[in-house]
């Protein structure tokens, strides 16, 4: 018998894994900050557990309050939720630039549950480069996931590796792997059930980096139909001394079939952030362009706006 032809992303991914040794070779344990960066006049400014770097969470995603742990599909399953990647069958490419508060973000991601429906795969790659004073902080973060249809069109998991780096200037204030997990089921015709647990591994190793990659657990409950869809999302935060709860509460309504309109709310209770979010955009049955912006009511400056072009046939 004929074995399945592997998606092309896995092989895609395996190509990424290995030219990112050169790269993951160079990992160390910072355990605290060095002494010529601590002894000079000027303070150094670095990120911390309330201003972290930032990372991709996708244009429509931060439209809708990134409530997407029930409702993920395609590229938004490599940032949210792995076990969307085997929720519809399609090639998928989404490219995405991030200006936030602190700097700004690169993304692109590709997605192929395809070639081989009963396993599913992808490649997410972030880039993140500070602006302002001090020394400029840049983070690497690449995923990997795959999925499964434990029984089509009802039950996926999926797992997700990740490899996420950051440094301020020469100083490397994170360097290491962990990885996601999740699981879909469509409940009824339109509504859907999802969970989620991120960075099982804690890749941070010094007190530099301490919350930047949080081990949160999480479920989700959506409906979608067209031209609604709408989802709430409620996750556990582990990394500080108290568990935290995040809140995600969002929607899309699909004008005419082609402009979407989106709105969401997120609430994190150990920034003590509440945040208003809107998107637009237009969408075909093969392309679109979106458009997302996410405010922070705590926070005088402009928020993070994105703009994300993809391609899904």
């Amino acid at each position: 018998m004929k074995s399945p032809t592997p998606p092309l992303i896995l092989i895609l991914s395996i190509l990424c894994l290995v030219c990112g040794m050169p790269l993951m070779a160079h990992a160390q344990n910072n355990d605290a900050m060095p002494e010529d960066m601590m002894d000079t006049e000027d303070p150094v400014v670095l990120p911390n557990i309330t201003n972290p770097p930032e990372f991709n969470v996708g244009a429509r995603p931060a439209g809708m309050g990134e409530a997407q742990i029930a409702l993920s599909d395609g590229t938004a399953g490599t940032w949210h939720n792995p076990a969307g990647l085997a929720r519809a069958y399609m090639y998928a490419i989404e490219g995405t630039f991030a200006y936030t508060p602190t700097g700004n973000v690169l993304s692109a991601a590709i997605v192929d549950s395809k070639t081989n429906p009963k396993i599913s795969a992808g490649v997410g790659l972030g880039y993140y480069f500070s602006r302002g004073e001090g020394p400029e902080v840049t983070a690497l973060d690449i995923r990997v996931p795959l999925a499964v249809p434990v029984v089509p069109d009802r039950v996926s998991i999926g797992l997700g590796g990740r490899y996420v780096r950051a440094k301020a200037g020469e100083l490397e204030i994170l360097n290491g792997f962990s990885l996601d997990a999740g699981a879909l089921f469509r409940l009824w015709e339109g509504l859907h059930a999802g969970v989620t647990a991120k960075n099982l591994i804690d890749p941070c190793k010094n007190v530099l980096c301490e919350g930047f990659a949080p081990l949160t657990v999480g479920a989700g409950i959506g409906y979608s139909t067209s031209p609604f869809a709408g989802a709430a999302d409620v996750e556990f935060d582990f990394s500080g001394p108290d568990v935290g709860i995040n809140v995600d509460v969002g929607g899309e309504y699909l004008i005419a079939e082609m402009v979407p309109v989106r709105l969401g709310y997120q609430y994190k209770s150990l920034l003590e952030s509440n945040t208003l979010t809107a998107g637009s955009g237009w969408r075909s049955k093969t392309a679109g362009i979106d458009i997302g912006y996410q405010h922070n009511l705590s926070a005088s400056q402009f928020g993070r706006l994105l703009l994300g072009v993809s391609v899904y046939f």
